[in-house]
């Protein structure tokens, strides 16, 4: 059992402190060495968790996705804020911006790591899904929300979210961005089939936010 808890400890240091590098140094600029000199550990023993960097750049993006699940989940607890702004600062807190991980986006959007991508989306979509689904269907049976497929709906407006804001793929200018919100919250309006303006609250709210 303690082999175990020590375990769970090293390879959690080994993501830390690649994370950490990766963030300073940038991810091709890291080398696994890197990490064991400061970790402390020898290269038999980071194989032993990880089959390679990339390996280990994979495991900090399903940290990342799972950070974000529980920001949303913070968020969705406080009953203060209207449920439909409740839900709309929750999917935000998915965009790029909130991670706080630059690098490692930027990492993402190399041709040559599209898979890493893809699992990014899959796993942020699967997970937020789930944190989502219990105040989705309240905002139905509240009749907030009229949705034939609420879970897709979900996912579309995530979807959307994550494209739209991404700013190192669309390099939007400063000046875009306001059309762009509000062109956001109108599509999320429509499919989440709320009254016309029912987001409008949640735009002053994230003019605060940014």
């Amino acid at each position: 059992m303690k082999a175990i808890k020590e375990g769970e400890v090293r390879k959690r240091e080994i993501l830390v402190t690649a994370r950490e590098l990766f963030i300073k140094k940038g991810y091709e600029q890291t080398s696994i060495n890197d990490i064991l000199k400061i970790v402390d550990i020898a290269k038999g023993t980071f194989y032993y968790y990880f089959a390679s960097k990339e390996e280990v750049l994979e495991a900090i993006i399903l940290d990342i996705v799972e950070e974000g699940a529980r920001r949303a989940q913070m968020i969705l607890k406080d009953k203060s804020i209207p449920l439909v702004n409740r839900i709309m600062m929750a999917i935000m807190a998915q965009a790029p911006e909130f991670e706080g991980s630059n690098e490692i986006a930027e990492e993402l959007h190399k041709v040559e790591n599209a898979k890493l991508e893809q699992l990014y989306l899959k796993a942020m979509l699967k997970r937020m899904t789930q944190v989502l689904q219990e105040p989705v269907l309240e905002g139905i049976e509240r009749d907030v929300f009229h949705m034939d497929y609420p879970m897709e709906g979900i996912e579309s407006i995530l979807l959307l979210g994550h494209m739209m804001f991404d700013c190192d793929v669309f390099q939007w200018k400063t000046e875009d961005f306001p059309r762009k919100i509000k062109a956001f919250l109108c599509n999320a309006e429509r499919i989440m089939g709320t009254s016309v303006g029912e987001l409008d609250e949640f735009l002053q709210m994230f003019g605060q936010l940014s």
